[in-house]
């Protein structure tokens, strides 16, 4: 490692030293926020970053449509992603159960959001508590440089220079935490959105097209 490493690390550690008690529930505030984050990310699958889930919807209308049910199974088998899964599943019951294929959609639909939205409430809690945190922060750094005042007036800039300090980064590091958790939970609510339209989408789809599909499987 070069020596540009280590004086970005003790830069950090300078940072993390200057900024006070509030830093390290700050750091953990980013730690667990994130880590939520991206499991959730992880869990879904690649439907987070695809553009064209719509796709998977159009040709299972397609392929209903020529009452081929074994390509559709196919073809929903070499999907990547949590729509594909879940109307593989869904094709799969109501071949098996057709009785019961309402039911068992109505279910899946409600327990497929629960599993996507696991977790996530705990980073909207992460990205509120940083810049709280941050603000506190701000709190401790201002009564410090007033007590420094208060002992010694105006004669000694570096102890009030390092309440400032604190109040300045605890505040900034609270805003850095946040910022990019509420951003990215803002995109991870929209992709979990339209995914539960996608699928509320295949279900009319496969509500719609399955049963003259089935028929005709069975002449």
């Amino acid at each position: 490692m070069n020596n540009n490493f280590y004086v970005f690390i003790e830069n950090l550690k300078n940072t993390y030293d200057a900024g006070g008690v509030v830093m390290l529930p700050i750091l953990l505030c980013g730690m667990i926020g994130f880590y939520f984050l991206y499991a959730t990310w992880f869990r879904i699958g690649k439907d987070v970053f695809k553009k064209d889930i719509h796709k998977t919807i159009q040709n299972l209308r397609e392929k209903l449509n020529n009452q081929s049910i074994e390509s559709t199974l196919d073809y929903l088998n070499r999907q990547n992603g949590i729509v594909a899964r879940e109307l593989k599943y869904a094709l799969n019951h109501a071949i098996k159960n057709p009785h019961d294929y309402n039911n068992y959609m109505e279910v899946r639909l409600i327990k497929t959001t629960r599993y996507m939205e696991q977790g996530t409430y705990i980073i909207s809690v992460m990205a509120t508590a940083a810049p709280l945190l941050g603000l506190l922060g701000t709190v401790t750094g201002m009564v410090s440089t007033f007590d420094a005042i208060t002992l010694y007036g105006n004669q000694n800039p570096v102890l009030m220079a390092d309440g400032i300090s604190e109040a300045l980064i605890s505040t900034q590091s609270g805003l850095l935490v946040a910022f990019p958790l509420t951003l990215l939970k803002q995109r991870l609510d929209e992709r979990i959105e339209y995914i539960n339209q996608q699928l509320k989408l295949g279900k009319s789809v496969l509500d719609n097209l399955l049963p003259t599909a089935t028929k005709i499987k069975n002449k």
